[in-house]
């Protein structure tokens, strides 16, 4: 099915009529184009700007007249085509083309690569196509389609969705504010209890009350294209509603008979989607005979007013949970109702953890525990999630404050001293990943991981060799592998996976000035590929544990070679483990 969607309509310039002797080459694009519409006998037309011209499709048929014109010689986005009669002879709507003003959509621009060093050729590439699917949306042959491009008929706006898919009864529609600064309201539909809400009283609003809004299982929706569309009273809604979803018929009237309000909202939950009736009694009826004294009866009532109801349709958006967090995935497993812990929130850590919080940590019942004892400096700011809003706050609090305000659905708990002064709290995870590439930090997790087998979870360990010349992550937990310090068994010896180059000098700096007296300089780009790599491993090691547990990039070709993946087994001689 097409994707539909309104077309820029801007034009490019056109060439000089002066034109040299050799043609520039957009020129020669120009006159491409230009005689490949000819070629269909369309006709130049110089009433608006731009290369714009009239024609036919379905030459042999219905002879359907269009107004072609090309807004960009490039093929980024394909020439406009619009219809001159939106309904087509078809005397309704039809799939494909926006009744607003007849721009007809034909193909995705995002799915088709249009050839730029062929302009004739491309030029009738799209108009074989367009003629193809224009002439089988006018006799009916996609009918199908309108099925599915139903939300792009029926909507007014769109209403953000925090329900469960199979949700049915009623719901609340709330009108939240998620930015004091624009002041922009957002429609809401959810159980009255959505973490959404947090967003909305931490911006100053209070929480509001709600609208009842019943949510009513019905069929796939389509209309016919001949009515009058889409409805715009009660009474229309109904009589459309008798055929498509008669199961809903009365519904708007209920909803009223069961409040004061002036305006109710029912949604129709259908398999293509769900839509959003909103119901408006006009101004010269909101009066308290008919909202309060008549309220038994109002039902009733209505059905004499119907005209008096305006109608307008809204989209769902999806934005609950699992939609969020599960969309993305495809079919892997993400990291809901996992408990995760990440050691450390400077330059890695801090990206990692919005890596995590993206792909589901902390929601549906797990946590994200964020731990850091060190505070945002000034000299963070070049390479850190955190920005100027947060200098001198704890890393891991910022973080934990920035991601609920991004996805207020997770639970983000954040502590801000050393993970060591609390150890109990590594053992009550399902995973522990240590971010701060402080190699005596991480020797002494991995101690304790390794006494505490098997009750203990595995623990993941990133970090960035040299000056991020290369990316390195490694997954400890299974008594018959390596364990961390297996890796270097010897402090002062070498890593037994060597990555970087003999020659090559590890370049440090000393800045006591800001307070940060030694760093290792690397680009922040370093650090967000570092952080990708150990979020890949943390859902492998959520869907299954399949891939080798010590893996690299290498980023750097000058200063570090590139290693194999790999499953490196146990050293005997490790002081960590070789004696369990």
């Amino acid at each position: 099915m097409l994707k539909c969607g309104r077309m820029s309509a801007g034009s490019p310039p056109l060439p000089s009529s002066a034109s040299p002797q050799v043609p520039d080459k957009r020129t020669r694009s120009v006159r491409a184009v230009h005689d490949a519409l000819r070629q269909r006998q369309f006709v130049r037309d110089h009433s608006g700007p731009g290369l714009r011209y009239r024609g036919v499709f379905d030459e042999t048929g219905l002879r359907i007249p269009v107004v072609v014109t090309v807004t960009d010689l490039d093929f980024v986005t394909p020439p406009v085509i619009r219809l001159v009669d939106p309904e087509a002879g078809s005397k309704g709507q039809i799939p494909h083309v926006l009744r607003s003003d007849g721009t007809f959509c034909y193909l995705d621009g995002k799915a088709i690569v249009l050839d730029r060093y062929r302009p004739a050729e491309t030029m009738i590439q799209c108009l074989e196509q367009a003629d193809k699917v224009l002439r089988d949306a006018v006799r009916g042959r996609l009918d199908e389609d309108l099925i599915g491009e139903f939300g792009a008929y029926w909507a007014d706006g769109t209403v953000l969705m925090d329900l469960p898919p199979t949700f049915e009864g009623d719901a609340k529609i709330q009108i939240l504010r998620f930015d004091r600064r624009s002041g922009r309201e957002t429609i809401l539909v959810s159980n009255g209890a959505s973490r959404l809400l947090d967003l909305h009283t931490r911006n100053g609003g209070k929480k509001p009350e709600g609208v009842l809004c019943p949510v009513l299982r019905v069929p796939a929706l389509s209309f016919d294209p001949k009515q009058s569309w889409p409805p715009k009273n009660l009474a229309e809604l109904n009589s459309w509603m008798k055929a498509a979803a008669p199961s809903a018929v009365g519904a708007v009237e209920e909803a009223f008979a069961r409040s004061q309000e002036y305006r109710q909202w029912i949604c129709l939950s259908a398999p293509n989607g769900r839509f959003f009736v909103s119901a408006e009694i006009a101004p010269a009826y909101r009066t308290p005979e008919i909202l309060i004294n008549r309220r038994a009866h109002l039902r009733e009532t209505l059905q004499y007013l119907q005209g008096a109801v305006k109608i307008s349709g809204y989209v769902g958006i999806p934005v609950d949970q699992e939609y969020v967090f599960s969309r993305n995935m495809g079919a892997m497993t993400n990291l809901s109702g996992k408990r995760i812990l990440v050691v450390g929130c400077g330059a890695v850590g801090s990206f990692l953890a919005q890596n995590l919080a993206q792909s589901g940590a902390g929601a549906e019942g797990g946590t994200l525990t964020l731990v850091d004892n060190d505070k945002l400096k000034g000299a963070n700011l070049g390479r850190h999630l955190l920005g100027a809003p947060y200098l001198d706050r704890n890393k891991a609090d910022g973080c934990a404050d920035l991601l609920r305000e991004q996805l207020p659905y997770l639970e983000i708990i954040s502590i801000s001293r050393s993970i060591m002064s609390d150890i109990s709290l590594l053992r009550r995870q399902d995973l522990v990943i240590d971010a701060t590439g402080e190699e005596s930090l991480s020797i002494a997790i991995n101690e304790l991981a390794v006494n505490g087998r098997p009750n203990f979870p595995p623990i993941l360990f990133g970090w960035l060799q040299g000056n991020g010349a290369a990316a390195v992550a490694f997954l400890a937990g299974d008594p018959d592998l390596a364990c961390f310090k297996c890796l270097k068994v010897e402090l002062a010896g070498q890593p037994r996976f060597r990555i970087m180059r003999s020659e090559v000098q590890i370049e440090t700096g000393r800045n006591l000035a800001c307070g940060d007296a030694h760093y290792i300089p690397f680009p922040v780009s370093r650090a967000t590929i570092s952080a990708g790599l150990i979020c890949d491993m943390a859902l492998d090691w959520a869907n299954g544990g399949a891939g080798a547990k010590w893996r690299s990039i290498t980023l750097d070709q000058r200063r570090a070679n590139h290693r194999k993946d790999g499953n490196p087994k146990r050293i005997k001689t490790c002081p960590a483990c070789g004696n369990i």
